[in-house]
């Protein structure tokens, strides 16, 4: 799992609630631009992002990951802090697999994996 969060402590504690579900390996990126660097490299089967980054934030990354070679499928949930109507049907437009409200809790994080991961790829919405 790609953890995409310009926050260290988020990106710890992500990293330690997802060692705690048994997640073999998690890679990490501080902004959206790293992060597409790091599935290029890694190839994760499925990635944590937030939304407020710079220089590129969640709705860019996901943006050019779905223009990516293989991006178009990769389960993608989105963290974020404001979970307004507005925020949500954008990131459903671009093809977000599931959203995940800040503060991120163990049980609700195990839950949103387990769906992204069974859930129709994005692709195949459209």
């Amino acid at each position: 799992i790609l953890i995409v969060d310009d926050q260290d402590f988020i990106r710890l504690l992500l990293r330690k609630m997802l060692t705690q579900i048994g997640v073999a390996q998690v890679i990490e990126a501080g902004d959206g631009e790293s992060g597409l660097r790091q599935v290029a490299e890694h190839a994760p089967d499925l990635v944590i992002c937030d939304v407020r980054m710079r220089p590129l934030d969640g709705f860019g990354f996901v943006e050019a990951l779905r223009r990516q070679p293989g991006g178009e499928t990769l389960p993608v949930i989105l963290l974020t802090g404001q979970a307004d109507p507005d925020t949500e049907a954008r990131a459903r437009a671009i093809g977000i697999t599931a959203f995940l409200a800040k503060p991120v809790q163990g049980p609700a994080l195990h839950a949103q994996i387990t769906a992204a991961i069974r859930a129709e790829p994005p692709a195949a919405r459209s």
